[in-house]
C-alpha cells in the first residue's frame, strides 16, 4: 500500500475537515458579498436623500429629510463597523496560508474600500453644497455681509448667542428667523458629514493595516518555507555526500581486504614452499 494510502488511513477525517473549512470560507465570502451589496444600496439611498435635502425649502422639510439621512447614515455606520469590518477580520484568519483564499479576501476588501471612497466623496460634496447653501441664505437676510463674514457666521451658527444676535441685527426679523433656522439645520448636517468623514478615514486606515498585517504573515510564512526548502536541499546534499563517502569507504575497504588476502597468501605460499624445499 502506498504512503498516501497509509496517511489517509491514519486520519480518515482529514478530507472532511478540509472540505468543511472550504465550505465555511465560501459561506463567509457570500455573506460579505451580500453585506457589501446592502452597503452600496444604502449609499445610493443616502445620495438620493441628500439631493432632496439640498433642494428642500424651509427648515421643516429639511429637518424631515435630515431625520431620514441620519437614519440611513446610522445604518451605514453600523453595517461598516459592526458587520463588514469584523467579518473581514475573521475571513483573513480563515485564509491560513492559502494564497487563493487570500486573493479573494483582498478582492472583497478592495470592494469595501471602493464603496467607502464613494461614500466619502458623496458626503464631501454634500457638505460643501450645504455650506454654500447656508452662506447664500445668510446673505439673503444680511445683504451687507461679505462671503467671508457669511462663512464665519455659518461656522458659528451652532452657538445660540450668535444665532440670536443675527436675528436682532436683521431688519426683517420674521424672514430672518425662518432663513436662519434653515441655516442652522444645514450647519447640523455639515457637522454630521464631518464626523462621518473622520470615521471613514479611520476605517479606511484600519483596512489598510489589516491587509498589511496579512501580507506580513504571508511574507513570513514564505520565508519559513524558503528556509525549510533550503535546509531540505542542504540535507539532501549532505546525504548524497555521506553516501558518496560511504561508497568510497567501502571500495577502499574491499581493496585493502584483497591486498591483505594477497599478502597473506603470498606469505603462506612462501612458507609452504620453504617447508617443501627443506624436505627435499
Amino acid at each position: 500500500m502506498s504512503s498516501q494510502s497509509n496517511a489517509a488511513g491514519a486520519n480518515p477525517y482529514q478530507n472532511y475537515e478540509l472540505q468543511g473549512d472550504s465550505t465555511d470560507f465560501f459561506s463567509q465570502i457570500q455573506n460579505l458579498k451580500d453585506d457589501l451589496s446592502d452597503y452600496n444600496d444604502l449609499i445610493d439611498r443616502l445620495e438620493r436623500l441628500q439631493v432632496k435635502s439640498l433642494n428642500a425649502i424651509g427648515s421643516e422639510e429639511i429637518s424631515s429629510l435630515q431625520n431620514q439621512i441620519d437614519s440611513t447614515s446610522a445604518n451605514l455606520e453600523d453595517l461598516q463597523k459592526n458587520t463588514i469590518r469584523p467579518k473581514l477580520q475573521k475571513l483573513y484568519k480563515t485564509c491560513g496560508k492559502d494564497t487563493d483564499k487570500q486573493r479573494q479576501a483582498e478582492n472583497l476588501t478592495q470592494q469595501f474600500r471602493t464603496a467607502i471612497t464613494r461614500l466619502a466623496k458623496i458626503e464631501d460634496g454634500y457638505n460643501q453644497s450645504n455650506i454654500q447653501k447656508a452662506v447664500d441664505q445668510y446673505q439673503i437676510v444680511n445683504p451687507q455681509a461679505s462671503e467671508d463674514q457669511a462663512r464665519q457666521f455659518v461656522d458659528q451658527v451652532g452657538n445660540q448667542q450668535v444665532f440670536d444676535n443675527a436675528i436682532a441685527l436683521s431688519n426683517r426679523k420674521g424672514e430672518a428667523m425662518t432663513v436662519l433656522q434653515e441655516v442652522q439645520a444645514r450647519h447640523q448636517e455639515v457637522q454630521r458629514t464631518e464626523k462621518m468623514a473622520a470615521e471613514l478615514n479611520q476605517l479606511f486606515s484600519e483596512l489598510q493595516n489589516l491587509v498589511f498585517e496579512q501580507d506580513e504573515m504571508f511574507d513570513l510564512a514564505n520565508q519559513n518555507i524558503d528556509v525549510a526548502q533550503d535546509n531540505l536541499e542542504r540535507g539532501d546534499a549532505n546525504v548524497i555526500k555521506a553516501r558518496d563517502h560511504a561508497k568510497k569507504g567501502r571500495k577502499w575497504r574491499w581493496i585493502l581486504f584483497w591486498i591483505i588476502v594477497i599478502i597473506i597468501l603470498a606469505i603462506v605460499g612462501g612458507v609452504v614452499g620453504g617447508v617443501l624445499g627443506s624436505r627435499k
